[in-house]
């Protein structure tokens, strides 16, 4: 009797062993989604700025050329849960590396400062400068320097990198309007409040393509005590987070390659002069 109560036990005992084996195979297989990828049910939080074309809400949903670019490589990961977060521009490093968000997806330069702070992937493009005036140009503005010349009132995006532009081309602090979001600077320029409006052109040209009255100068490159300063955008993580971002690059890498990223983010105003620029530029030579 008493050897009959212990194979019951051993058998209960074995029994309550594969059922947790069972278990903890089926926590596996959540943790990894579909097991092709190491995202599974994860999610992914994303940092934009509401610029458009870079990253902005519409509808309320998440679009624009770096969002668009960020679910197509996060998804290649694994990572099909994308959550998205608005801040402020010059809010958004603050709020990665206060775990707000995983990614910043806001088309934003690389530049050494910003790069002591985050880790940047490579560019997924490089771009021009240009300015939104009134119609017919009326001071004459085609780079930062015509804007100390002809005087007017600057108006850029806090954060950004036009407000170094304007500062070393001799452009007075005075002269120069800081805005925190794209469409009060739109509002700035449609109210007179400023004369110009200094982003990428690309910024100008998709925001002013339904504004009658206004117009986008051509665009250049800067130049800053005689060197060229084109600036190139890319996605940034936190400095802890380097494996993600290095499995982020990688796949950033081979889309550049194949020519995959143009045909993602043209409906957002960009063509292959900006998508190529970027071919064979790291992050490394553009962060000093």
């Amino acid at each position: 009797m008493r050897r009959l109560r212990y194979v019951r036990v051993l058998a209960a005992v074995f029994v309550l062993a594969l059922v947790a084996g069972l278990a903890a195979a089926c926590d596996d297989d959540d943790d990894n989604g579909n097991g092709d990828g190491n995202g599974g049910g994860e999610t992914i939080t994303i940092g934009i700025a509401n610029e458009a074309p870079y990253g902005f809400e519409e509808d309320g949903d998440a679009t624009g050329e770096a969002p668009a670019l960020a679910r197509e490589i996060l998804s290649r990961m694994g990572y099909d849960n994308v959550d998205f977060v608005v801040a402020d521009f010059g809010a958004l490093i603050a709020g990665l590396n206060a775990d707000r968000f995983d990614v910043i997806a806001a088309g934003m330069f690389i530049t050494p400062e910003r790069a002591e702070e985050v880790l940047f992937t490579d560019p997924d493009y490089c771009a021009f400068q240009s300015f939104g005036v009134p119609e017919g140009n009326p001071d004459a503005i085609t780079d930062f320097a015509s804007v100390a010349d002809a005087g007017v009132t600057l108006g850029i995006l806090t954060g950004a990198v036009e407000e170094d532009y304007a500062l070393d081309a001799g452009v007075d602090a005075g002269q120069i309007d800081a805005y925190e979001t794209v469409p009060d600077l739109f509002d700035a320029l449609e109210a007179g409040r400023i004369e110009a409006l200094g982003l990428t052109s690309v910024t100008v040209e998709y925001n002013l393509q339904d504004v009658s009255g206004y117009e986008s100068t051509e665009p250049f490159i800067p130049t800053i005590d005689g060197e060229e300063q084109q600036g190139c955008g890319a996605f940034a993580f936190r400095s802890d987070d380097q494996d993600l971002r290095d499995e982020f690059n990688d796949i950033l890498n081979e889309m550049k390659e194949n020519d995959e990223i143009l045909p993602i983010v043209e409906e957002f105003g960009f063509t292959a002069a900006e998508i190529d620029a970027a071919k064979g530029v790291t992050v490394e030579d553009l962060a000093g």
